[in-house]
């Protein structure tokens, strides 16, 4: 039941409404399951304990909840290291743009081309779940401009310097680029997961066995414990996720430069 969603189902839905669906989905699933251990329980005339089973239930609850949190936290922190990353990355194009005015038009114009280039492919191709997997490897456009830069002869002693602090903010923007691409897959370990997705159903399987004055109410605290654990699951795929469609991360960043590239500067597309 608390498996992970699948990777079209996220692109297919807005993010609120999938996990709408997602709760909904546990709920009725649980309810199901509830009726059939009544079935079992009446059958077999098990005798519930309260006692016993709140005291054991409140300890299986208190390690999920742990675990849980500690999850939450720290897919957070790699999410919004994530974000740090790509508006550090956007900053230093955006230094790299400003600091080409000091050079000559031929090379300023070769190094904002590269720059929208750039921008296009990590739009275009990187931000796609499966041509980012192998992106690492890939030649980007700000290799060769890097390498031209070094062998460019310089006017004076100003163009020389600017030259300087673009490669320094080049040999930056690859270390960005390479740390942007590790947060493609997975930050979560499959065992992970496995914890998880197991201590959630063992937390509600376990709630079966607590004895409630009536059948009604008892589906009623188990729909809000089964919402609130699927919302916690949603939450840590989303932030374990966060380059697919409708998550927090955006390339609108890449966006903003190309346009700013293209209105003030005529760069053609491509």
């Amino acid at each position: 039941m608390m498996l992970s969603l699948s990777t079209n189902v996220m692109f297919s839905l807005p993010q609120p409404m999938l996990c709408l669906l997602f709760i909904t989905l546990s709920v009725i699933t649980s309810q199901l399951a509830l009726s059939v251990f009544h079935k079992c329980a009446a059958k077999y005339k098990l005798e519930f304990h309260n006692e016993v089973a709140g005291i054991v239930f409140g300890g299986v609850s208190l390690i999920y909840s742990l675990v849980l949190a500690f999850v939450i936290v720290a897919v957070w922190d790699d999410y919004t290291d994530l974000q740090k990353i790509i508006e550090t990355e956007a900053d230093k194009l955006n230094n790299i743009i400003t600091q080409t005015d000091a050079l000559p038009d031929s090379i300023k114009t070769n190094v904002k081309q590269t720059i929208y280039n750039y921008c296009d492919q990590v739009i275009n191709n990187e931000w796609q779940m499966n041509d980012r997997i192998k992106a690492v490897e890939k030649p980007n456009a700000m290799r060769g401009l890097r390498q031209q830069l070094l062998t460019t002869d310089t006017e004076n002693k100003i163009q020389q310097n600017v030259l300087a602090v673009i490669d320094a903010d080049l040999n930056t923007l690859s270390d960005l680029h390479r740390e942007r691409l590790n947060h493609s897959h997975s930050q979560v370990p499959d065992m992970v997961w496995f914890i998880l997705d197991a201590g959630s159903i063992m937390v509600i399987l376990f709630f079966f066995f607590l004895s409630v004055p009536s059948l009604k109410l008892k589906r009623i605290y188990l729909s809000f414990l089964v919402s609130f654990v699927a919302m916690c699951m949603f939450l840590v795929y989303t932030l374990d996720h966060p380059f697919n469609d409708q998550n927090g991360v955006s390339n609108q960043l890449y966006q903003d430069i190309q346009i700013q590239l293209k209105s003030i500067n005529n760069i053609p597309p491509g």
